[in-house]
């Protein structure tokens, strides 16, 4: 080997290595920089899922313990849920579906059903966004879960639907009406506007009530933004 070559071969050799030492000292400092104690690494995005389920957690409790004001000119209060599941026990289903229908009536007014939505794109990210914001607003996240890591505890006691997964255009088994027969759908756009605008029509079957509160809670716009954000989360 000549002496050319080894000193040509030398010099690449040390300028690898000094090459070599300055990543190495940077991965170092960007290690202790991440690793630092006043920098826990994800800690932001662990406080956030702490206090989004601590809502979740708050809004339950408050749901399940009842007594919460669902309409105050009528001095209307919801009940507890082991309160309202026995009296549905109590009166029968038959009477039980007659009551709740009753009630929901009186509480929002009669069924109307809402506009064509066969030219809506659901798939527009502000009508979801706005979709999200509802879901949130009236509650609705207390009783549907969306998240596996985030639990629905209302939801939970009464075996609400979920979701959560590839559930969209599936099929599902149903009660038509509250504990009447059973019948197979699909969780398509109409059957979405009916569960929440007329939910005593068709009851997800394991369901322990059914959703009474919906009519003339929201309108038809924001059916619309909801069944957006809803589809959205099918994956």
């Amino acid at each position: 080997m000549s002496d050319e070559f080894y000193n040509h071969d030398r010099e690449g050799s040390v300028f690898t290595s000094l090459i070599l030492l300055i990543v190495f000292m940077f991965g170092c400092f960007v290690v202790v920089r991440v690793h630092e104690p006043s920098q826990v690494v994800g800690a932001d995005n662990a406080k956030d899922r702490l206090a989004k389920k601590e809502k979740i957690n708050n809004a339950s409790v408050s749901k399940l313990a009842g007594n919460a004001v669902v309409n105050k000119e009528k001095k209307i209060v919801s009940l507890p849920i082991s309160t309202a599941l026995s009296k549905v026990a109590t009166l029968g289903k038959i009477e039980a579906r007659k009551e709740l229908i009753k009630r929901s009536i009186e509480k929002d007014g009669k069924y109307e059903p809402p506009k064509d939505v066969s030219k809506v794109d659901l798939s527009d990210p502000a009508l979801i966004a706005q979709g999200k914001i509802l879901f949130q607003s009236k509650t609705c996240f207390t009783c549907h879960q969306v998240n596996p890591a985030v639990p629905a505890p209302a939801g939970m006691a009464i075996k609400a639907p979920v979701f959560i997964g590839d559930f969209w255009g599936k099929e599902r088994e149903v009660h038509i009406g509250y504990q009447g027969p059973i019948q197979k759908v699909i969780r398509n756009e109409e059957y979405f506007i009916e569960s929440v605008m007329q939910p005593m029509a068709k009851v997800a079957k394991g369901a322990l009530a059914p959703m009474v509160i919906a009519p003339g809670l929201v309108n038809n716009e924001e059916v619309i933004a909801l069944m957006a954000y809803v589809k959205s989360l099918s994956k």
